[in-house]
């Protein structure tokens, strides 16, 4: 069973929908009528796999949560949750309300469809149904238009049965930093199971004077109060969470990493007989199955190194973090947000699903400590879980958020935003979020959802929204419409950074690239016009020192882009607007003159309210011969649209309605010829921008990782001008090696650095020093140059010889 739709009314924050009451075309259903009226349900549409819901606070995202408990009868629906602000709200006799709360499933099961049919309810496989819990009366089935009421709580009971089981993982509990060895395998655990009580308790017991026969009483009184102290109300607070975080450490050792329970009985017999080296043993097997079951570095991208480990301490396990660096850190050394992503992905690995039933990960707020790349760390985890990697199973995550770093920009149709009405109207849903580019979530986030200048890894500098617009609609249509294509902007990575006009673009690259020694990676694309290549100039040659602000190789000037694509494969780019010059001057120009009169027509009857009929006077037949003029395709279309209606149109607006247009054309099948144009004309301008992107941030990386081998050759150099310990040079390299990646010119720096520690014997007596220390300095000085060297050509003269 899949949710497809839930339904609220006077539910907690959700009145009624207002705007459906308000709407003269909206569908009055019999059972949305009360005898005060007709108060339609607040709709929300969830996605079959991952839904996105963003709000402001007190926007009731949690309240929808809780709402879809209620329909799959995890929790009841009572008369405290009814809308306060609500006008049927009242504490009078025979008028105190309960609210209403109901789904739309879709039937994923011949056996779900089987129990339907001895509901009286005719399903088949794929086919919806409404089930509703109203606040008066029983609840109730929809199929087709006819009311199934379930009056047999048996019946309710075996509906519940097959609907969709719901998960809600704990977002407060976090790994702890220790596990009582005892609590692994069931053993009995008593107060001096905690480490700090313990060690009051031993130091207590070393005080005590053994020959002193008048102090046993006394202390034996003081000793045995470690086993009776009364627990006040927030020590039990505390223990609960010790036992819950217990309990998530033995899902991660058992139930994630698979160790088999009696293992730590052994472990802990281990530990007390002294038999250290079955310790050892024991405790390096538990670390292999750590490391080979959660595959930490897929997921946690902010050290492909990362491992997680356990060490034996007392009657302990405790749990070690090691990184890039190859140092050790405990939890608490750490930040919270680690503990934290490891408790989401703890639980999410640990869970074992039902076989015969679909299942909904519920999740508020899961952002809470995560950095931004923690945030999308977690998001990939979801996307896993909802579409697991074999493909066996399909379930469903819904989760709220105030982040924008946990949205998938890629997937705007996952998106939900609930807005808080004025006054009584309650908690709304806003419609059209994709399709106005995530505009609706100012309110909710306070800015655009990753069109914030530099929060992105990578940033595209354009000139204004409508670019921005256009190429962030069309990256994500087109990674629908074409997945073999799989050349699209990375939304999650890329930020499009609008500058607000050509003149602006060099002074936005500058603030980016200028200032800091942390240069985000970034591309400039600009029109082919006059204020474009005036800004490529000063791009290329910065007035404030006389250096290049951007490398020109990730400057884009889209005519120059236009006519090389042209050159070297003709058939991926095509002068869309068939002006008289054949110039891509703009954007805009890749755009079929047809398809740019549909958008625009779109946007007089959306913007202006007009009617289809009044709409249909801008023609194909009135734009043509004004682009044989050679002029750009938006400078014809702004004065064909004031010419049929008097008005002018906007060029963000403009770029949504092309968006929104490609959006609604059939995939398959018959479809306009000027579609394939549209689609092939973007695929290639996208390529090429994700190409340079990624060639920018390699740029970036090798530039950040040649100054931090620098920094620590020269550092070193510096240091020890005469001589150095083995030990001291031997840690200078090891520095070096971690910062090292998977590359081929890499593995050719490992292997000189491991000829320099055999040739200067540097794990060998390490406390003498290097012999020969001027060669040593110099060959370490030649480490720097090694990846340059390897990225020249082969054939470079590098000496004498042939």
């Amino acid at each position: 069973m899949r949710l497809t739709r839930v339904y609220v009314r006077f539910f907690k924050s959700f009145n009624f929908d207002y705007e459906r009451r308000a709407n003269e075309k909206a569908q009055r259903a019999t059972w949305e009528i009360l005898p005060e009226g007709w108060y339609p349900h607040v709709r929300l549409d969830v996605d079959p796999q991952i839904t996105a819901i963003v709000g402001a606070n007190e926007s009731g995202k949690s309240h929808l949560l809780d709402a879809i408990e209620c329909v799959m009868g995890e929790r009841e629906v009572t008369r405290s949750d009814f809308c306060r602000y609500s006008q049927l709200f009242s504490v009078e006799t025979d008028e105190v309300r309960i609210p209403d709360v109901g789904a739309v499933f879709m039937v994923t099961r011949q056996a779900e469809s089987e129990l339907l049919a001895t509901l009286d309810v005719t399903r088949a496989v794929g086919e919806t149904f409404l089930f509703m819990r109203p606040g008066e009366g029983p609840p109730f089935i929809v199929a087709d238009e006819t009311l199934v009421e379930l009056d047999d709580p048996a019946g309710v009971k075996a509906l519940e049965g097959i609907l969709p089981q719901v998960l809600r993982f704990s977002t407060s509990i976090a790994v702890p930093d220790s596990v009582p060895i005892a609590s692994l395998w069931g053993g009995r655990l008593g107060n001096l199971a905690d480490r700090r009580l313990r060690g009051e308790f031993l130091e207590a017991a070393e005080q005590i004077d053994a020959d002193d026969d008048a102090d046993t009483t006394a202390w034996g009184r003081r000793l045995w109060s470690f086993f009776r102290r009364p627990t006040s109300t927030a020590d039990s607070r505390e223990q609960a969470l010790q036992r819950n975080a217990q309990a998530l450490a033995k899902k991660l050792l058992v139930d994630v990493a698979r160790i088999d329970e009696s293992i730590f009985k052994e472990l802990q017999k281990a530990i007390n007989e002294g038999k250290e080296g079955e310790v050892s043993g024991l405790e390096g097997k538990i670390n292999e199955s750590l490391a080979r079951h959660l595959n930490l570095s897929r997921w946690w991208s902010q050290d492909n190194d990362f491992k997680l480990r356990v060490t034996t301490r007392e009657r302990e396990l405790v749990f070690t973090i090691r990184d890039r660096t190859g140092a050790e850190y405990s939890f608490g050394e750490r930040s919270r947000g680690l503990t934290h992503f490891l408790a989401y992905f703890v639980q999410l690995r640990a869970h074992r699903p039902a076989e015969d039933r679909d299942e909904i990960l519920l999740m508020d707020e899961p952002d809470a400590y995560l950095s931004n790349s923690g945030q999308q760390d977690l998001l990939r985890v979801l996307e896993n879980f909802a579409i697991p990697d074999d493909r066996r199973r399909t379930d469903q995550v819904i989760y709220v958020t105030h982040s924008p770093f946990l949205i998938n920009k890629n997937a705007a149709d996952r998106l939900r935003v609930l807005d808080k009405g004025a006054q009584e109207e309650g908690t709304r849903v806003v419609r059209d979020v994709a399709r106005t580019h995530y505009e609706p979530l100012r309110s909710s986030l306070g800015s655009y959802v990753a069109e914030t200048a530099f929060i992105g890894g990578k940033n595209l500098i354009v000139e204004g929204s409508a670019d921005q617009v256009m190429l962030a609609g069309m990256s994500n249509a087109l990674r629908v419409r074409r997945p073999d294509v799989a050349r699209m902007l990375d939304l999650n990575e890329v930020t499009i950074v609008p500058a607000g006009s050509a003149d602006s673009v060099p002074y936005i690259a500058y603030l980016a690239r200028g200032r800091d020694p942390i240069k985000p990676p970034c591309v400039a694309l600009l029109d082919g016009d006059d204020a474009g290549r005036r800004a490529v100039g000063k791009l290329r040659r910065s007035e404030a020192n006389r250096k290049p602000v951007l490398d020109p190789k990730f400057v884009v000037c889209l005519d120059t882009w236009a006519a090389n694509r042209a050159a070297s494969a003709p058939d991926d780019i095509k002068v869309a607007a068939s002006t008289k010059s054949g110039d891509v001057t703009e954007i805009e120009d890749l755009i079929p003159a047809r398809i740019a009169v549909y958008a625009a027509r779109n946007y007089a009857t959306r913007l202006l309210g007009l009617g289809d009929e009044d709409a249909a006077k801008l023609k194909e037949t009135g734009l043509k011969p004004r682009l044989e003029s050679g002029r750009s395709l938006w400078d014809c279309l702004k004065d064909s649209f004031a010419e049929a209606f008097d008005a002018n149109i906007d060029k963000v607006g403009f770029a949504r309605e092309v968006v929104s247009y490609l959006n609604h054309i059939p995939r398959d099948g018959r479809r306009p010829a000027e579609v394939k144009t549209l689609e092939d004309n973007f695929i290639a301008l996208l390529s090429d921008l994700t190409d340079l992107l990624e060639d920018a941030a390699v740029s970036e990386t090798q530039r950040r990782r040649e100054k931090r081998m620098g920094r620590i050759v020269r550092g070193f150099l510096d240091d020890y001008q005469d001589g150095a310990s083995r030990t001291v040079a031997d840690s200078r390299l090891r520095e070096i090696e971690s910062s090292l990646d998977d590359s081929a010119a890499h593995d050719d720096l490992r292997i000189k650095i491991a000829a320099l520690r055999r040739d200067f014997s540097l794990r060998t007596d390490p406390t003498r020093n290097i012999s020969d220390f001027p060669a040593f300095r110099q060959r370490l000085e030649d480490l720097t140059r090694q990846e340059r060297l390897a990225n020249q050509d082969p054939d470079i003269d590098i000496g004498p010889g042939y």
